[in-house]
Formats: structure tokens, sequence, C-alpha cells
């Protein structure tokens, strides 16, 4: 007896569908893929329950007959190829005839289309299943309605992330959509709520990528691009400049005839081209445009055709990575470095201000010396409570207190730090004696085996990082709460992906909230950040840009956060210290686990030794 059995069509159908989709992103992007290949110059979406209840595509497209309208659910109908051969001059996005028939197979789908030469017709399918044909308003173009998506495959629902996430994928393939078909408009609502309204640029294509790119990458990033042409391969580059890299990498968009595909090669190529001046942490933003001939390229080897392969590989990394390198550096410009006025230091409570006069050198050499140029929020009039409950802003005149700063280097002794101890670290060889500031960015020092120079910004990024992380680890989060909770303006995909992690957040301090599709608000801080507003605001974009899949590690999560918070709130390059915060920071690196790299493992501290330098001078 044969134990090989040919699959029914009901479960050939669901296992097909896992193939072509496997979210609600996925049935997203192939329904857009229909539209835009059917002639679209407006689509409409509408979104609930985050694509389980419904995903709903109207277009104004070409439309299909009451017999076209029938054959398209069928598996492997398609008007886009005869034969295998005619992938090799293939110009549309489907092709298989799949998409339809596979987002059926796990739905309740009802489909409207009209070609505008006749009536309308209205199809309705349930998993799969043909169940109503009626007539339909004559006009032109086709919805699709999705419905009760994955109803009957339980275990794909399951799979299924949060409504969050689940929206953010939504979003992001929209948004791909849009940058890749610049004559298309779109508008786009989620649980009734208007997300998106991206009409059709009517400009060049330079000008209507970067117009499109401003309402979906955020104003700083589009208006910091560079653009380039090249004629071979139809490349259209746009980059960041090596001054204006991000901090994530979900701003890299690679089309290939319009397609949005993911390609190492490509993106390989344009981080070679920012090798030499590329942080580790910073990555660029790009978008590039290319268009091949499709005999170039085989899109046809992953089911969601995300993934290609380029017929000469090693021709286009050379090429693209020329091309980027040509962009970027035909528009190179000196960074601009922008010494930051004197900020009026926080105010001391008296208690506080009592405590730091009778505090012994040692506890003053704590993060606290250190910290004692932390910025009030930027709202005139308004400081901080110094209390141990959460705060809250009161009104207070700025001038009725001592200077944090004050207290803290007054209580630092004006001389050396002291010999090494078996207590200090290995890299501690004093006594040190502090010398100056180079160029406002690196502390000077002396010590017996030469001269000592410290980065200040990582220096002091490695003690907030320790200190903060640890107040992180003992949960020991006081909170303060805004008067006035801050706005943030954000892309609506990271607006979702942010608020996918809105319960960890708020157990780190951080309680935000939606207030629209593309804004958030942040109504409590932690009470150890205290950021002015603008500062806060950038902090919140960076954040948004890292969280990421909410079923990553939290751990992985807290260390971004807290190297980022460490990083915002440290002093910076070209900011002017006292000798007593050098020494205070000095003292403070002694007592980190690491004290010798910043977060972001960049080295805090150089040693020159004597006899380096006598080889300078021929001694």
């Amino acid at each position: 007896m044969s134990n090989i059995r040919v699959l029914d069509d009901k479960t050939a159908g669901k296992i097909a569908a896992g193939e072509v989709i496997e979210r609600p992103a996925g049935v997203l992007k192939e329904l857009l893929e229909n539209a835009v290949d059917a002639g679209a110059t407006s689509i409409h979406i509408d979104i609930e329950g985050a694509g389980r209840d419904l995903i709903r595509i109207n277009d104004n497209g070409c439309g299909m007959s009451a017999a076209d309208l029938e054959l398209s659910v069928l598996r492997h109908a398609t008007s886009k190829i005869r034969s295998f051969d005619d992938l090799a001059t293939l110009h549309t996005f489907g092709f298989r005839g799949e998409a339809l028939y596979s987002v059926a197979a796990v739905s309740n789908m009802t489909l409207i289309s009209c070609t505008g030469e006749g009536d309308g017709h209205r199809l309705e399918l349930h998993a799969g299943k043909v169940i109503s044909k009626s007539p339909a308003p004559a006009i032109k173009g086709t919805t699709v309605e999705i419905r009760n998506l994955f109803y009957n495959v339980p275990a794909r629902l399951k799979f299924l992330k949060s409504d969050s996430y689940e929206r953010a994928c939504l979003l992001k393939v929209i948004e791909e959509s849009a940058l890749a078909n610049l004559n298309v408009g779109y508008q786009v609502h989620i649980n009734g709520r208007a997300v998106y309204d991206l009409p059709a640029p009517d400009m060049p294509f330079e000008q209507a990528v970067i117009a499109r790119a401003e309402q979906i990458l955020g104003k700083e990033v589009a208006d910091s691009l560079l653009f380039k042409e090249f004629n071979e391969m139809g490349l259209k580059l746009f980059l960041t400049p090596t001054d204006k890299l991000v901090t994530v990498r979900d701003m890299q968009y690679v089309f290939v005839n319009r397609r949005p595909i993911d390609s190492k090669t490509v993106q390989q190529a344009i981080y070679k081209a920012y090798q030499n001046v590329r942080p580790k942490d910073r990555h660029p933003a790009f978008l590039v445009y290319m268009t091949l001939e499709p005999s170039d390229f085989d899109v046809n080897i992953h089911p969601q055709k995300r993934d290609i392969r380029f017929v000469n590989e090693n021709n286009v990394f050379g090429f693209l990575m020329k091309a980027a390198s040509e962009t970027v550096f035909s528009h190179a410009r000196p960074v601009e470095a922008v010494i930051a006025a004197p900020e009026t230091a926080l105010p001391v409570a008296p208690k506080e201000a009592e405590k730091l006069a009778v505090a012994p050198a040692a506890a003053m050499a704590s993060f606290a010396a250190i910290c004692a140029r932390q910025d009030s929020f930027d709202k005139p009039g308004f400081l901080i409570k110094e209390t141990e409950e959460p705060v809250e802003y009161i009104a207070k005149p700025a001038a009725d207190a001592v200077p944090a700063a004050e207290a803290a280097a007054a209580s630092v002794p004006d001389k050396p730090a002291q010999l090494h101890t078996a207590a200090d670290p290995d890299w501690y060889h004093g006594p040190y004696h502090y010398l100056g500031q180079l160029q406002k960015s690196y502390l000077l020092f002396e010590n017996p085996e030469g001269l000592v120079l410290i980065d200040q910004h990582a220096a002091q990024e490695r003690v907030l990082f320790e200190h903060y992380l640890d107040a992180f680890e003992r949960q020991d989060i006081k909170v303060q709460k805004l008067l006035f909770p801050i706005h943030v303006d954000l892309p609506p995909s990271n607006v979702q992906t942010l608020l996918s992690w809105a319960d960890w957040l708020k157990t780190a301090g951080f309680e935000l909230e939606s207030f629209s599709a593309r804004t958030v608000l942040v109504r409590t801080t932690p009470y150890m950040i205290r950021f002015k507003e603008d500062d806060m605001k950038e902090f919140i974009v960076s954040l948004s840009q890292v969280v990421g899949d909410p079923v990553k590690s939290t751990e992985n999560l807290k260390r971004k956060m807290v190297a980022m918070l460490a990083c915002k709130k440290a002093i910076k390059a070209h900011d002017q210290i006292s000798p007593a915060e050098a020494e205070a920071l000095l003292e403070n690196m002694k007592k980190c686990k690491d004290g010798m790299h910043c977060p972001h493992g960049r080295p805090c501290v150089a040693q020159v030794n004597l006899k380096q330098i006598d080889k300078l001078f021929g001694r």
C-alpha cells in the first residue's frame, strides 16, 4: 500500500498561504502590488485590529471583468506571464498568480471590481470557497476586503505578535510602497484614524523623493539627503552625509524596478563607501533606486520576493560602492562644531546643599559631582523639586539658589589624586596632576608615566552609563511627572513600534501614550534624567528607532537605552569644564567596572609615556 498521498485542495491552499504570507503585512504587500500593477494612481487603505479584523484596499486601477474576477482567485491564474520565458521580460510586481488565492484560503474575502466600461461585479469567498456572486456599482477600480485573517489557521494566529508590532509592520509595507511608487497617492486609516495622506507629488523625481521622504523619514533626515544620478543601472542614490548618520539601520531602502528588496550586496557596497568615516554606532540612511533589465536579476528565489539575485553580484557591488563614495565625498563638507553657550545649572535645595557641604571628599567624587551640570527642563521660569518623592514642575526663580556645580567643585580637594592603592583599577597609576583641556574636548593629566589624555565625553558617558544601569537593575527608579507632557512627532510605524514597548518603558520611568498616529506624549521620566525638552524629544526619537521587535531581550534594550541616556547627558566635546570637575571625573572613572571604554566601545583614556615623548625630541 502506498504511503504517498496527494494533498486535498483545502490543505494545499493553507500551506501555499504560509509560503506567501506570514503576517497581515504580507497580505497588505501582495494587495498593494496588485493595485500598482493595475495602474492605480490612488489607493485607499483601511486597517482594523492590526490587520486581523480588516484589511481593505480600494484602488482606481483598470479593474476586472466578471470572468477575470472569478479567475483571479484560482491558483496560478495570472495575467502577467504566459510561459516561464516571460520572466526574462517581466516588469510587474506579481506574476505567479498566488496572492489572491493564498489570502482567500485563510480569510473571508470580498472582491468588487469594474473596468469602467460596464457593470461592476462582486465576489465573496470564505476560506477560498466562493459563496456568492452579485452585481456591484460601476465604479472603475478594485476593492479587496480581507476579514478574519487566519481564522481557520489558529497556529498562524498564535505566532503573530502584539497589535502595536503588527501595525508597525503594516505601516512599513505602506511606506516602502509609497517611496517606490511616487506617481501613486496613498490614504491610510487605522481603526478609523487617518495615519497617512500622501498625494502623488507633481514635481521632478529628486524633489518628489525628498518630499515623500520628509513625510515618512522625517524632515531632518530628508533634508540632509545627498542625491546623485548615474546612467549605469539607472542608479539614483539618496544618501546621508558623513555628519548626519543615524543610530539605526531601518532608514535604508533599496528598490529594483520599483520593487522593495533586501540585498546584502547593495547594503555592504554602501557601507564600504563609509568605512573610514563611520563610527560603529552610526549608520547611513539611504534610498537606492535601480532600473535593470528583468534578465539581469532573479526575483523568483523566495516566495515573498524580498530577496533577489543579481546575475553579476561583483559588478553590482563594485559599481555601487564607487557610486556611493562619489555621492558622499563629492558633497563633503567640514563638520560644524558648535560651542554651546554656558548653561544655567540646577539649583540645589537647602537640605541638599547642606548635605554637599558636609559630605567627605570621597563621596563628592561620586556621581553627583560629575552630574552637577545637569540641565533643568527647558521651560522658562520652571525648576524641578529636589525631593525623595516623585516630582513635578514648580515655579521658582533660578537666581535664588547656589548652583550645584559650584557646590560640587568646592568639595573636590585642590591637589593631585592619591597614589595607586590596592583598591584602584589596574590602569590607574597616580598621582595625577590636572594640566588643562585640549580643544575643550580632551582632559590632560600628568602622572609618573607621562601624559594622560581623557576624552571627556566618552569618559562621562561611561560614568553615567554605569550609574544609570545600576539604578535600572536595582529597579530603584524614582519618577518625575511632567506638568506639561512633551509631544514627540515620529513616523507612524515608529509610533507603533515604540508603543509596543510602553509597558516595559513605564517600569523604566518613561510613561508614554499615543496622542495621534504620528505623535506620542511623554508624561513621566526617570528622576535622575533631567533633560531639556528638545533633548528629551531627540532621545525619544532615537529610542523609537532602536526598540525593535518586542520579543527581543529586554536586557539588550535596557543597555541600549541606558547607553543612549548616558550619551545624551554626558558633557560634550567643546564644553568647558573646571579643574574640579575634571578631577572629579577621573575619580569617578576609578569606580567604574570598565573605566577605559565608553558604552559603545570607544577608548576613554590614552597614555603617552615619557619614553615616547623623549623619543620625539631625540633624547
